[in-house]
């Protein structure tokens, strides 16, 4: 007889995957499946339990009062059968192949039958995919079935981009209801006021015949007044569209003439909303006191200012709110969405510095700083670029480490992730975002110098060598 012996946990690590990996070869066995999907004319043999793991939809169904709670075979209506089969083998493997083909539908179909995660994971790469080509539709596309963290991240990216969306084929397509919605919103930006007129002149023009009737009402969104009169003179004596329609030229005229009473001109140009304009944005940079201690930590002068914009235009530097951490440093900030970010840094005194997670937003509508989420790893000096509508946290995260580690963060969600590290460590780095992909270039490790690229593609999720 054994004596005197510990207990001994035995823990199989690969019993999970087996389990999955068993569960999917019993579906082929109908002795061995509990409910058999009919989706389409195609039969799906699975188990009750596995479904209802995955879906609120198939819980709720299985788990009450229902007829499909004991039947051998359920009819699930409105449901693509390639789809379906997506999603069962979601359930069983944890596996789900996203294209631009299959996005929308599985989107559909998860908010149907309630796979909370397919949802997240489609939201997540139509977000990802977002380009001048493809806002317009995405965002609709978000509004129709209610993923608002979707179209609020195309709205953005339409305001900052509206005069690059509006060459596209899919601004020509949009409705004259979805047109009068975007131009209603005073927060698009353009480079030059007349950008907005030469967008609804080539949207009229893609279809004359059906929809010269409603130039005079967009007319009446695009801010003539702010328009100079040269240009209004322009429109009445050499624009066909305009030439034909007596409304359009009677909004012409009545604005031509409202630019000529410039008191009157000042009073709607107050009314107006303030548009966008871009500034250069500082933050940080303070000269310590005289009097400050050099081993302890430096207290902040009466008034520190250490947050201010430079308007290009009138040539002048206008104090904002103080950034609150005035005494970190080593920190990175990134503009997203006319939003400032701030992430990381170090702090404490000369002796003992801590690199931080911390990160903060400011927003210019509310004028008010506040902290978001913060990073999963502390970083100092470290780099940040934006990339559709994200921003990527790279590298140095205050220890010594041969991997150049990488994080991105959601602002719709408030929320990190890791992504793929690079694949070579560098040093002295820069990253920028590109036409979809995210760019590092850095030092070699071992040669400092010799310089590498590196490409990040978050639609795929993979870092790889870049020949320049």
């Amino acid at each position: 007889m054994v004596r005197n012996i510990d207990d001994f946990n035995f823990s199989l690590p690969s019993h999970p995957q087996s389990i999955l990996e068993g569960l999917q070869a019993l579906r082929s066995n109908p002795k061995l499946s509990d409910v058999t999907l009919i989706v389409g004319g195609h039969e799906f043999p699975c188990h009750r339990s596995m479904l209802a793991l995955c879906s609120h939809y198939f819980n709720a169904m299985f788990a009450g009062d229902f007829l499909e709670s004991f039947s051998a075979r359920v009819e699930i209506q409105d449901v693509d059968p390639v789809i379906m089969e997506s999603l069962i083998d979601f359930a069983y493997t944890g596996k789900v192949t996203i294209n631009q083909g299959n996005v929308e539908a599985l989107i559909r179909t998860s908010n149907q039958l309630h796979f909370p995660i397919i949802r997240k994971v489609c939201s997540r790469y139509l977000r990802q995919q977002m380009d001048a080509t493809n806002c317009l539709g995405i965002c609709e596309f978000g509004e129709m079935h209610g993923c608002p963290e979707v179209s609020s991240k195309a709205w953005s990216f339409l305001q900052e981009n509206f005069e690059l969306v509006s060459q596209q084929e899919e601004f020509l397509e949009l409705s004259k209801e979805r047109l009068v919605i975007y131009l209603s919103n005073n927060l698009l930006q353009v480079q030059e006021e007349q950008s907005l007129v030469e967008a609804v002149l080539r949207w009229v023009k893609y279809e004359k015949t059906a929809r010269a009737m409603h130039l005079p009402e967009l007319l009446d969104l695009v801010h003539l007044v702010t328009l100079p009169d040269q240009y209004l003179q322009n429109l009445l004596s050499t624009e066909p569209l305009i030439q034909e329609s007596d409304a359009c030229k009677t909004i012409i005229t009545k604005h031509r003439s409202t630019v000529e009473n410039r008191p009157f001109v000042q009073q709607r140009l107050k009314a107006l909303p303030q548009k966008l304009e871009e500034v250069l944005v500082v933050v940080g940079g303070r000269a310590l006191e005289e009097n400050e201690e050099e081993d302890g930590e430096a207290q902040p002068p009466p008034i520190s200012r250490n947050f201010a914009f430079f308007n290009t235009k009138t040539k002048e530097w206008i104090a904002l709110p103080d950034f609150p951490d005035y005494n970190k440093w080593g920190f990175s900030m990134i503009a997203l969405n006319n939003k400032v970010y701030i992430t990381g840094g170090s702090r404490g005194s000369q002796n003992d510095t801590w690199s931080t997670t911390q990160s903060w937003c400011f927003c210019f509508k509310k004028g008010a700083w506040k902290p978001i989420a913060p990073m999963l790893k502390p970083r100092t000096n470290h780099a940040t670029a934006v990339l559709n509508g994200e921003i990527y946290a790279i590298g140095a995260t205050g220890t010594t480490v041969d991997i150049v580690e990488v994080e991105c963060y959601d602002p719709y969600n408030d929320s990190w992730c890791f992504v793929s590290p690079a694949l070579k460590y560098v040093s002295n780095f820069a990253i920028a975002g590109c036409l979809g992909k995210l760019y590092l270039i850095g030092s070699c490790a071992v040669k400092y110098n010799a310089l590498t690229l590196q490409c990040y593609n978050p639609a795929i999720g993979t870092t790889a060598p870049h020949l320049a």
